[in-house]
């Protein structure tokens, strides 16, 4: 009677033990899929953005390093790379921040964009990625087989309407 007693001890202490180990563990990996919070000189190496819509990919955007700014909303980006695959374009800028409450793209250096048929240089971009309107008030360059646009200020809309807002020169060769 005492064995039995004992066996039926010791298979209850052993259940309660692998229940309590069993609701850690769950616990555990529950906690790490919450929000990551990043301070102020964090920092990624080797940065993906990828912005989805309808499960296909928009547009990729690839950065060497992100250094996180002030309570860690902002990242200052550096050798970056965005690819637009719907439109097969490849932007490249030294240096950019990207903003992660509002997502936008903000850069202060030369930009150049090239695809197929033609090449964009500008002197800055700010890029607001939820309208997917893109704006500078510096220079802009556009050249393409048989044709130069250089201007100063543009706006383009996320259908693709560009406009080149002053001071507009083109040349076109044969």
């Amino acid at each position: 009677m005492i064995e039995f007693l004992m066996k039926k001890v010791l298979m209850i202490g052993f259940s309660v033990l692998f229940f309590s180990i069993l609701f850690v563990m769950l616990r555990t990996n529950k906690e790490m899929n919450g929000d990551l919070h990043i301070k102020q000189g964090s920092f990624i190496e080797g940065l993906k953005i990828v912005q989805k819509k309808n499960g296909r990919s928009v547009w990729t955007l690839t950065a060497q390093r992100a250094d996180f700014l002030g309570r860690g909303d902002k990242a200052a980006l550096s050798n970056v790379s965005v690819a637009v695959q719907e439109n097969d374009l490849v932007l490249h800028v030294d240096k950019g921040v990207y903003n992660l409450s509002d997502k936008s793209f903000t850069t202060d250096s030369v930009v150049k964009a090239e695809a197929k048929d033609y090449t964009i240089t500008a002197d800055s971009i700010d890029y607001e990625i939820s309208s997917g309107e893109i704006r500078t008030d510096g220079r802009i360059k556009v050249e393409g087989k048989g044709f130069i646009v250089d201007g100063r200020g543009m706006r383009a809309d996320s259908e693709q309407k560009v406009s080149i807002l002053s001071d507009v020169t083109a040349t076109f060769h044969k």
